[in-house]
């Protein structure tokens, strides 16, 4: 939440939002925020009632669906994904990307928060963990910073840049734009 000037936004979007503990806490913290929160019916469902127990159905819609099958919501000027691509295989998450970028309008921006790889081979702290948790799931994998970008930009966003922040141990963030029409150097103002 510290990271990221997300105040300078209208609409954020959570793709794979889960129990929506996310999205409350970026309302609280965020009070002029409309928040949406994408994930399998069941799932959006549970978050639905948490977001109605709390009082912020008027500024948090769920939307159930699935994101390899189908059309992400549109109308967020951000979209937040949050340790999910690692859960993933490459050809997935190239298609929810190439989603994400459809869904946002020119200038739309996507910030994604995954626990990485390091680029030289060796595991940093938390990749003993992941790695096993991986291993049990039978699919995906920790990429590296160079390894997102790269697919970031085959999925079309632009100025893709890594936002510092207090645990990089958890995940570490990366920002990239929905370039403006005739606009591929579009740069990041993380200010």
């Amino acid at each position: 939440l510290a990271a990221y000037p997300f105040g300078q936004h209208r609409v954020v979007l959570d793709v794979g939002g889960g129990m929506g503990g996310w999205v409350r806490a970026l309302a609280r913290q965020h009070p002029r925020l409309q928040l949406q929160l994408f994930d399998l019916p069941p799932v959006a469902a549970l978050a639905l009632q948490q977001v109605q127990q709390e009082g912020l159905a008027e500024r948090i819609t769920t939307f159930g669906g699935s994101f390899t099958q189908d059309a992400l919501p549109r109308g967020a000027d951000l979209v937040t994904l949050l340790r999910v691509a690692h859960d993933h295989p490459d050809a997935t998450v190239l298609r929810l990307l190439r989603g994400i970028h459809e869904a946002l309008p020119p200038g739309g921006t996507l910030l994604l928060a995954e626990p990485m790889a390091q680029a030289e081979g060796r595991p940093a702290p938390p990749d003993p963990y992941f790695h096993f948790y991986l291993l049990a799931m039978g699919s995906g994998r920790l990429r590296t910073v160079e390894e997102l970008s790269d697919l970031m930009a085959e999925a079309g966003f632009v100025g893709v840049e890594v936002v510092p922040n207090r645990l990089p141990v958890h995940a570490r963030i990366l920002v990239g734009r929905r370039g403006l029409p005739g606009n591929t150097t579009r740069s990041v103002n993380l200010d």
